[in-house]
């Protein structure tokens, strides 16, 4: 009588841990599509919030009645930079006539010529133009004075 054998053979063994290999193959390649999925719709969300800033952009410009836009829920990375001339350029209008505001405790940083992003944030943006000289440009020769203010509110008169 033959006795039979509880263990594996040697080839036996050797599937096994060519079955685990092809396992952890597979779990690599699902988790880079996730990752593919998760990064596709961070930046869409970014586009859609970048379009629906220069829309509102626009439309604050295009009637500067001193009326305060709030434009919530926007999407911007870590080292997003926004200056007054790339504003300026979209509506023909001399950066001097632009002012930035931020609230620098919701990951902003600011100066005169630009905003940054320090920290990747989902916030409102408020915007104001007015034919008066709301943002203080000295001997400005401008049709509408505007201000935009990342994550602070604007204070309505």
């Amino acid at each position: 009588m033959q006795k039979k054998s509880t263990s594996m053979g040697v080839r036996g063994q050797s599937f096994e841990a060519f079955r685990v290999l092809i396992a952890m193959v597979i779990a690599l390649g699902i988790l880079v599509i996730i990752l593919g999925v998760i990064n596709y719709f961070d930046t869409l969300r970014q586009n859609v919030s970048y379009d629906t800033l220069n829309s509102s952009w626009k439309s604050a410009y295009d009637s500067p009645n001193g009326k305060v836009i709030r434009v919530p829920g926007l999407f911007f990375s870590k080292d997003t930079r926004f200056s007054r001339t790339q504003f300026a350029r979209q509506v023909s209008l001399d950066k001097d006539c632009i002012a930035f505001d931020a609230d620098t405790t919701l990951g902003y940083s600011f100066d005169q010529d630009a905003v940054v992003v320090t920290n990747s944030t989902i916030g409102a943006i408020y915007l104001q133009c007015s034919t008066e000289n709301i943002v203080g440009a000295p001997g400005s020769n401008c049709n509408a004075y505007c201000l935009l203010s990342f994550g602070k509110p604007i204070p309505t008169p």
